[in-house]
């Protein structure tokens, strides 16, 4: 079963500076108040999974993913998610340098015009390209997965 090692935000709904979300071996919970950003951290898996429709993220267009600066703040030019899977079994279908890499990193980056750029260990790739390499280690996007 393929495992998440860590999740980093940047720039996405209510995250302005960078987060990184490390998942133990073991049971992991987010605990918070009403409107600290437990839902967001679920929008973000979504979101790096490559779901396209923003209302399923509560939000009304991919732009609104964004931070928007708050009361107070600068609104942000584009957000990222990364999200680091465990390849030590290798269950994702990918080789470098002979080898399959310990770790997978699948990101994604979307841009004030809604436009997203897909990426798989920092090159960038088509979208189908990572639902391809999602779907070799039986991750659906649309579908009901286990975190």
């Amino acid at each position: 079963m393929v495992r998440i090692n860590r999740l980093h935000l940047h720039g996405f709904k209510s995250f302005a500076k960078p987060l990184d979300l490390e998942f133990l071996d073991g049971f992991n919970v987010c605990i918070g108040a009403n409107g600290s950003g437990k839902s967001n951290i679920m929008d973000s898996l979504c979101f790096v999974l490559g779901k396209l429709s923003a209302k399923s993220m509560r939000a009304e267009k991919s732009a609104n993913l964004i931070y928007n600066g708050g009361k107070t703040g600068s609104p942000m030019k584009e957000a990222e998610v990364s999200i680091f899977f465990d390849n030590s079994n290798h269950e994702f279908p990918i080789q470098i340098n002979p080898h399959p890499p310990q770790e997978v990193k699948v990101s994604r980056i979307i841009r004030q015009n809604g436009n997203s750029v897909y990426k798989i260990n920092d090159e960038v790739r088509t979208r189908q390209q990572v639902l391809e390499l999602l779907a070799g280690a039986k991750i659906d996007p649309d579908g009901h997965n286990i975190i």
